[in-house]
Parts: structure tokens; sequence; C-alpha cells
């Protein structure tokens, strides 16, 4: 899709951020938001409007199932990263 020709201002004036929700109600669904949406510095600002039209049901389990797929394949590289450093280390002391 592409960007809005008008970029929607919040509640005191700022140009609001586009973002993307990985939430699994709306996963991939973008929306705009205030920089300072819930932050804790002073009065946070509560702007946010969809950009994105809701998903079909089908497109979000779709959409959810290839999320989960790819988590698994970063958590599954993590480990063998981990696994790797872990061989690196012990070849390294008995080396030296």
């Amino acid at each position: 899709m592409e960007m809005p020709r008008v970029i929607p201002v919040c509640y005191y004036g700022n140009p609001a951020k586009l973002n993307t929700s990985w939430s699994n109600d709306n996963p991939g669904r973008r929306f705009f938001r205030c920089k300072k949406f819930g932050s804790g510095f002073g009065k946070p600002c509560r702007f946010f409007i969809w950009f994105d039209p809701p998903l079909t049901p089908h497109s979000q389990i779709v959409l959810l199932g290839l999320l989960k797929k790819v988590r698994t394949l970063e958590d599954a590289r993590r480990t063998e990263r981990k696994t790797w450093f872990l061989v690196l280390v012990f070849v390294t002391v008995l080396l030296f």
C-alpha cells in the first residue's frame, strides 16, 4: 500500500507516526499514533487511527501462521548461534 497523501496530526499538533501492529488481533495492520502515545512524559497523547482496513479472517490466519514460522526460525537461529559461540569458547580454552 502507498503512504497517505496527508499525514494525520495528533491532538498536540505533531505529525503522527505510521506503525505496524504485530498483535494477534491485527497482524500486519498499519496505524498512525502520536510519538507520545502512552508515554510517561507529562500528559500522554491518545491520538490513534487505523491506516489499513481490517484483515479478512482468512488473511489473518495465514499471516499469523507465517509469523509463527518466522519466530520459530529466529529462535532456532538464536539457539544455533549460542551453541556455536559455546563451542568456540570451549575450543579456545582447550587450545590455550
